[in-house]
């Protein structure tokens, strides 16, 4: 083979080992109305983070892997280096079966690293409120900042901040072709950003109101939900709903769960490969593990949030709960944790 399919070779081991895991990181990264940021941009840019968080998951999982397997670099340079070889002379690598479920398995722990570490780290920043605070964890929907309340946390706008944001009203002029633009106000409760800019696309009102000349007052509009295509609007004013700051209770309840539930996933991920089982019943102890701990911080949320109908709250709370012990209990009967399986 040639300089030039050595150097095809090199190109598709970068893209897999270094850039995938890259990607993977960020598509769990970008979250809730952050999703867009994940294919907007300049190519170069998002080459080079997903490059840069490609080495950061390589790292990690390679510490991991290497410890629960008792490896160490020279091995795996050895095998790698063999394995470049064979394919850089267009030769078929011998692989055997341990060889084989060793490569399989550490695939399936970057791909489960960076999904962890993507949302581990988005939940920290915006739990902390990291990316208010430091302009360069800040993503790119600087709409959100703004229609939650958030920018009130930055320097620039401390001095509006008098409590705990509760809600947006939105004032809005709209040309709708006639002499008289119209004048609406109303409860945000979304708004979406067009696919290809990122840029405001609509916004979507409850409780609105418009203007009315004749009545000189601002009268009712029929319907449960007013959405205005943002291209429409002239002038747009925000207002903020704040009450004045309490001790919140669900808040710091919300904090320990989500301490103790990323310890619990770590321990998930991390102690199936310490028993002496095979293969199989550690992968699959991690499957249904996984599963369990989906549904038990499920479980364990659905009592520390808002919601308008507590009877549909409990229901998901017990149905979550009961989901949960059912997979606990699959779980340690495939790691062979339970008496009776001994």
């Amino acid at each position: 083979m040639g300089e030039t399919g050595e150097y095809t070779i090199s190109s598709i081991i970068i893209i897999v080992w270094l850039i995938f895991p890259g990607v993977v990181f960020k598509r769990f990264y970008y979250q809730g109305q952050f999703t867009k940021q994940f294919g907007t941009g300049l190519f170069a840019d998002r080459l080079i983070t997903s490059l840069f968080w490609g080495i950061i998951v390589q790292i990690t999982t390679f510490l991991v892997f290497s410890k629960v397997f008792n490896l160490t670099i020279l091995t795996i340079e050895k095998q790698a280096q063999q394995l470049y070889e064979n394919l850089s002379k267009n030769q078929i690598a011998s692989i055997d079966h341990k060889t084989l479920t060793y490569i399989l398995t550490y695939l399936i722990c970057l791909v489960i690293v960076a999904t962890m570490l993507g949302i581990l780290f988005h939940r920290i920043i915006r739990f902390f409120k990291i990316d208010v605070r430091v302009n360069v964890f800040r993503f790119a929907n600087h709409w959100n900042y703004y229609f939650k309340g958030e920018i009130l946390e930055t320097e620039e706008f401390k001095s509006l901040k008098t409590g705990k944001w509760d809600s947006t009203l939105v004032d809005l002029i709209i040309a709708d072709g006639s002499p008289d633009n119209k004048v609406v106000s109303g409860y945000l409760t979304q708004y979406t950003l067009s696919h290809k800019t990122g840029d405001l696309e609509a916004i979507y009102l409850t409780q609105t109101k418009r203007f009315s000349k004749s009545q000189n007052q601002f009268v009712p509009i029929p319907g449960d939900c007013f959405i205005v295509l943002f291209d429409k609007v002239i002038d747009m004013n925000l207002r903020y709903n704040q009450i004045k700051p309490t001790v919140d209770v669900k808040l710091f309840l919300r904090l320990i769960v989500y301490v103790l539930g990323y310890i619990l996933l770590i321990g998930i991920l991390v102690y199936p490969w310490f028993l002496d089982l095979r293969l199989l019943n550690k992968i699959l102890g991690i499957v249904f593990g996984l599963t369990a701990w989906v549904f038990l911080i499920s479980s364990a949320m659905y009592p520390l949030q808002q919601t308008a109908n507590p009877k549909i709250t409990r229901q998901a709370f017990k149905i979550s709960l009961a989901v949960a012990i059912v997979f606990s209990i699959i779980t340690l009967v495939a790691l062979k944790l339970l008496p009776y399986v001994r």
